[in-house]
Formats: structure tokens, C-alpha cells, sequence
């Protein structure tokens, strides 16, 4: 558990039946979307809910939580091993609902799931793939200590445009 203040009590758990109601509520929001991957859908509805949870909990390759947030399931985040040659790497991956923005809940998050990776899961290598534009989450990156690896040109077809992809790491 992370407790931010007094007044902000933060948890990151296994999902479980029940969390879909509060994931609809934040997922199914165009500021949330727009900067996260095209499998992620919009709109979000129960139905892809309860496949998150499931696969989130039984299929994936890592460790992915809910974020709560005083007693609401607010975000995700998830650290998804990788394979063969690249075995001691792993992506990190999040999202929060957008009234959670701006209050530094992400930074904690991200900060004790580097410290989970690293003391639990044997990753050596961390690193996250940021759209350009998305100046939330380099900031979150920033401050847990990720740097900033590369710039790839055009690597994202978002919304009917190209975007860069910006590569942060942050080594054990």
C-alpha cells in the first residue's frame, strides 16, 4: 500500500470481479484514451471490462494492478515481461482516470512498481513507451527516475496522425 497524504490513501491490488463499474467510469474517457494504444477501447464497456480482468489476472506475462484510490478502482498499472534475449526487460504500462491527474498518484505508483520489478520479478531493464504530446506521463517518468533513451520518427499512427514514440528507461 502507498499512502500518499492523509487525505489520499492509494492501493495497488490484483483486479477482481466487482472493479468493472469503477473501470468503465474511468476508462471511457477520450483524455484517458487518446494517448494509449488502439487495443485499448473506446468506448469502454463492461464486456471489455471483465476480459481486463481476466486476462489481466490470468493470461499476461508480468504483474498488472488496479490502482485504488481511498476505496475506487481508479487506474491500471502492469509490468509486462518480455522474452527470449530481452528476458531481464520489461515494459511498464498505466493509465489513470483524469480527475486523478495532476496530484502526483502516478509518480507514487510507478516509483513502488520499479521497486517491485526490481526486488521481485528480476527485471533489470524498465522501460515505458510515451506518444510525443503526452507531457503528463514524461513528467511521471521524470520523476521516478526513468531517462529519456530515444525519439523514434513517426513510429505511431494515432487518430489519423503520426506521432513520435518516445522510449524511457530506468535501469536496476
Amino acid at each position: 500500500m502507498i499512502t500518499k497524504t492523509d487525505e489520499i490513501c492509494i492501493q495497488l491490488r490484483k483486479w477482481k470481479t466487482g472493479d468493472e463499474k469503477d473501470l468503465v467510469k474511468h476508462a471511457s474517457d477520450l483524455d484517458v484514451v487518446r494517448f494509449l494504444k488502439n487495443s485499448f477501447p473506446y468506448p469502454y464497456t463492461h464486456s471489455d471490462a471483465r476480459r481486463w480482468i481476466y486476462f489481466a489476472n490470468n493470461l499476461v506475462k508480468g504483474c498488472f494492478r488496479a490502482i485504488e484510490v481511498n476505496g475506487e478502482v481508479v487506474g491500471c498499472v502492469g509490468i509486462e515481461m518480455q522474452e527470449d534475449v530481452f528476458c531481464k526487460s520489461a515494459e511498464l504500462g498505466y493509465w489513470i482516470g483524469r480527475e486523478y491527474w495532476n496530484k502526483g498518484i502516478m509518480t507514487s505508483v510507478v516509483k513502488e512498481m520499479v521497486e517491485y520489478a526490481f526486488s521481485e520479478m528480476g527485471i533489470i531493464r524498465l522501460y515505458a513507451n510515451v506518444f510525443d504530446g503526452n507531457i503528463g506521463s514524461v513528467k511521471v517518468l521524470e520523476k521516478a527516475g526513468f531517462v529519456h533513451e530515444a525519439r523514434l520518427k513517426k513510429a505511431v499512427y494515432k487518430n489519423d496522425e503520426f506521432l513520435d514514440q518516445l522510449i524511457f528507461a530506468i535501469i536496476k
